[in-house]
């Protein structure tokens, strides 16, 4: 376990004690992938507003692993990477949220991710563009094949059709965190001039939200 001082280290000692004790402040995640195996899985998640944390779990031969992090009250981004398949994910989570992670790793974009109101968000989104996603993955790994139109034009086409998805859930969930999350993957990532006009769309608590502070940020810094 790494930490940036040693300050910070005793501090994470102690909320990881306060968290055994009062359960409510811990966040707790469960998770079965399957084909991943016996591994190594790093977890990186905010302590605070501004420290980061990591530590390293690792998953049974069926691929089940869980652990619980100290919690905050703002939503925070937890990643976790999987240096064997050279993966990852993130989820959200506050303080006593309890999230469950199903799904293949072969196929990490498309985690069920269950537990907490982003997650549940995001997931619904992921399951109306499951084919896209699944068909894009297939292009980039050369498995598919479509005659009479160049690989390089449907995956345009593919990503085109995915961020108008992405578009089109933020504009009819302006007050969702998982709307900042979408901008984020798909537009802000991309240094995408819409992405300005998107996060001015935002309304209450995904507006006020940390990740949209750093996106505003970012923006400026363009």
């Amino acid at each position: 376990m790494r930490w940036k001082t040693p300050l910070a280290v005793l501090y994470c000692l102690l909320l990881m004690s306060s968290c055994s004790l009062t359960e409510p402040r811990c966040v707790k995640v469960e998770g079965h992938i399957h084909h991943m195996g016996r591994t190594v899985v790093q977890v990186s998640y905010y302590i605070d507003n501004h420290t980061l944390g990591y530590d390293t779990i690792y998953s049974t031969e069926s691929g089940k692993f869980k652990f619980q992090i100290p919690g905050t009250n703002e939503i925070n981004p937890i990643t976790l990477f999987f240096p064997d398949s050279k993966s990852w994910t993130t989820i959200f989570a506050r303080k006593g949220d309890i999230i469950q992670i199903n799904g293949e790793i072969e196929q990490v974009d498309l985690l069920t991710v269950n537990g907490g109101e982003v997650n549940d968000d995001l997931t619904r989104f992921k399951q109306e563009i499951k084919l896209l996603y699944i068909e894009r993955q297939q292009i980039i790994e050369g498995k598919y094949q479509n005659g009479g139109q160049t690989i390089e034009v449907h995956l345009a086409e593919i990503n085109l059709s995915l961020k108008r998805k992405a578009k089109e859930f933020i504009i009819d969930h302006p007050e969702s965190v998982a709307s900042v999350v979408l901008i984020q993957d798909f537009f802000y990532q991309d240094y995408d001039p819409n992405t300005m006009e998107l996060l001015s769309l935002l309304e209450k608590e995904a507006k006020n939200s940390l990740l949209a502070q750093r996106l505003w940020q970012g923006v400026k810094e363009w």
